[in-house]
């Protein structure tokens, strides 16, 4: 019988791959004997390989921009800053750290790389002005979050999405304005 598989399902076994093994470790035949496939049904999908990494890549950016739009349902900056903090948990933070490593070595995935960032960034400096009251340093606490995430994504393997999770929620307070609790 044979085994049919879909374009997400290539896009979540690269995810898999990058998480488990890092860019070295994404190939062609990876995918195919992830998946139990032939290449034939890569070329279902994707012309070549070029092809399905602009596609991949399309699909890394469509999953930054779904959190986006959850993150912007509330009304209450507040509370679009914690359910940032709490969709911070889906992220596939290991397959992340090696899309930044391999944006190092590929201009067109530094490139989209970019894009992504500028718009986390856009999204967290708006919460936090809306949440401070003024843009005064809006960008600075937004470019120190997003700092918190890459820094835990390249910190440890596999990101301890714990720590990362206490690290925000710490970083929500100080934009508030409570005082954080001594370290640990």
């Amino acid at each position: 019988m044979p085994h049919y598989v879909s374009r997400d399902d290539y896009f979540e076994a690269a995810t898999a791959i990058l998480s488990e093994v890092g860019v070295k470790g994404l190939k062609m035949t990876a995918l195919h004997q992830r998946l139990g496939v032939s290449s034939g049904s890569f070329y279902n999908y994707f012309r070549n390989w070029p092809d399905f990494v602009g596609q991949f890549l399309e699909h890394w950016v469509g999953r930054t921009d779904q959190i986006a739009e959850q993150a912007a349902a509330p009304s209450n900056a507040l509370d679009r800053l914690e359910l940032l903090r709490k969709l911070s948990r889906t992220v596939p933070h290991d397959a992340e750290a090696a899309i930044r490593i391999w944006s190092t070595m590929d201009p067109a995935v530094a490139e989209v790389q970019a894009e992504v960032d500028r718009r986390r960034l856009a999204l967290i400096r708006l919460a936090v002005a809306e949440v401070r009251g003024h843009e005064t340093d809006a960008e600075d606490l937004a470019r120190f979050c997003l700092s918190l995430v890459v820094g835990a994504q390249q910190f440890s393997r596999p990101v301890d999405i714990d720590v990362l999770d206490d690290h925000l929620e710490r970083f929500i307070k100080m934009v508030v304005g409570e005082p954080g609790r001594p370290p640990r």
